[in-house]
């Protein structure tokens, strides 16, 4: 065994380039399998080093596998399998040659008012919940939430959407992936999900991920229809009655107790209510929740901060029916929740001081002119266009009627530095005849004059 220790002071200490070097013969071969390392005490007097450096040298190679320590014998060199490693060609990144012109404007649909965020309220929030003396800042955070913000959440949605529950029923999750992945556990694989058609297609994937089969059902004017689930046992139906994503239908009363009616007439079924942006409405009143008309404890209701405060607080809840709560309780509590005590503390203060009351109300009356904004500029295309979805939500439903396709809609829109969003991903299958040429739009992160630049830009692409 040779090694060449080097004493310079800007070399890796004397421990480390002896462990290095051993290493390095183990693994190509020279210190084959077994062998014996001389002792420590013998090693130190032939490099002239302390036995320290060596032990330390030695510790590190055992504790990582290379040698093992065999008492009142030394130390030899363990079995090491070769590493397989298959010759692939080397492949360089391609590089995108983009002809389009820089993005000038974008109508994005999740994107919110980032320069209204209330950072004076939140930083107030943040101050009286920092508090170095509290220890419970520093333990774990129950797997269902604070049970603080839970009660907060429970009060809220019963005051703003009707949903009755207790903080026992509230979920906290870090955005609803996190919850559709605990909803999945809860419900088992072998449980169908249905979703609408078009569909909020991101939790269509998820469930599909997550090994459930998954049905598409059509919807109309009123929404979801009934009569496709009759068949179907042992299923969860995924809806978003008060704003239908992506077509901005809402579901009327009838229709929703014909859907509650449903989950009563067979076995095992239940009703998923997606409440994403319930906050914004502007024509009316909010609509209550669906779960608000449920006496049977079938509906599971969701609901997030993404849109009301921001995307990146990653805070959203459910709210579990108890029979669903109880295998919850048996299912889940082992898992760890998935967002931090201390921004749970921070968005309690802030809900409780009345804050997040006062910064909704804000949000609505700007969202409602930036609608109103976007609907007169678009006004110059005329009958060219129908606009659908201005009652609710951060986007609008724009159907182009001069013969252009949707996919030409998008492509001429980014020639000319703007970005819309098609519909048709939505759709399973072929999109029908009365959405085609349809696009979306969202205002929520954009002033007036943004998007009168953007409308009068996407006026040049399609007129």
């Amino acid at each position: 065994m040779m090694l060449h220790l080097s004493l310079q002071d800007n070399q890796e200490p004397l421990y480390v380039q002896i462990y290095q070097q051993i290493k390095q013969q183990i693994r190509n071969g020279t210190l084959p399998e077994n062998y014996q390392l001389p002792s420590k005490r013998q090693l130190a007097a032939q490099m002239h080093i302390s036995v320290n450096t060596v032990s330390a040298a030695y510790s590190q190679l055992v504790s990582e596998g290379f040698l093992t320590a065999k008492p009142q014998k030394g130390f030899f060199v363990c079995h090491l399998d070769e590493l397989i490693q298959k010759e692939t060609a080397e492949e360089k990144p391609k590089q995108s040659v983009s002809t389009a012109p820089s993005l000038l404007v974008d109508f994005s649909i999740n994107d919110v008012a980032r320069d209204k965020f209330p950072f004076q309220a939140w930083r107030k929030a943040m101050n009286k919940c920092f508090n170095e003396y509290d220890p419970g800042l520093l333990t774990s955070t129950p797997p269902q939430g604070d049970y603080k913000l839970r009660q907060a959440i429970a009060r809220y949605v019963y005051q703003a959407r009707g949903v009755s529950c207790t903080a026992e029923q509230v979920i906290v999750g870090a955005g609803n992936d996190n919850l559709l992945q605990m909803l999945s556990y809860i419900l088992d694989s072998s449980c169908t999900i249905g979703m609408e058609n078009p569909v909020y297609h991101k939790a269509m994937h998820f469930f599909q991920r997550m090994g459930h089969r998954v049905e598409s059902f059509p919807i109309d004017s009123h929404g979801l229809q009934v009569e496709p689930l009759e068949q179907y046992d042992n299923i969860a139906i995924y809806v978003t009655p008060s704003h239908q994503f992506p077509l901005g239908i809402t579901m009327p009363v009838s229709r929703r107790i014909k859907l509650l009616n449903w989950t009563q007439e067979g076995s095992n079924r239940y009703i998923i209510e997606d409440d994403y942006d319930s906050e914004f409405r502007y024509n009316s009143r909010p609509v209550p929740a669906l779960q608000s008309l449920d006496r049977n404890s079938r509906v599971i209701y969701l609901g997030t901060f993404s849109k009301s405060i921001a995307p990146s607080l990653r805070i959203s809840y459910m709210v579990l029916p108890r029979p669903l709560l109880h295998q919850y309780q048996e299912q889940y509590l082992s898992f760890q929740s998935a967002v931090s005590r201390f921004e749970q503390e921070v968005l309690h203060e802030f809900i409780i001081s009345g804050h997040f009351e006062t910064h909704l109300n804000k949000m609505r009356k700007l969202y409602r002119t930036r609608g109103q904004e976007l609907i007169q500029a678009l006004a110059v295309f005329g009958d060219a266009i129908q606009i659908s979805g201005e009652g609710a939500g951060l986007y609008l439903t724009v159907q182009l009627k001069n013969g252009l396709s949707e996919t030409e809609m998008c492509q001429k829109a980014e020639k000319n530095g703007v970005k819309v969003y098609p519909i048709s991903p939505y759709f399973n299958g072929e999109v029908p005849e009365e959405h085609q040429s349809k696009v979306l739009l969202g205002f929520g992160a954009l002033t007036e004059n943004q998007m009168q630049l953007g409308v009068s830009l996407l006026y040049k692409a399609w007129m």
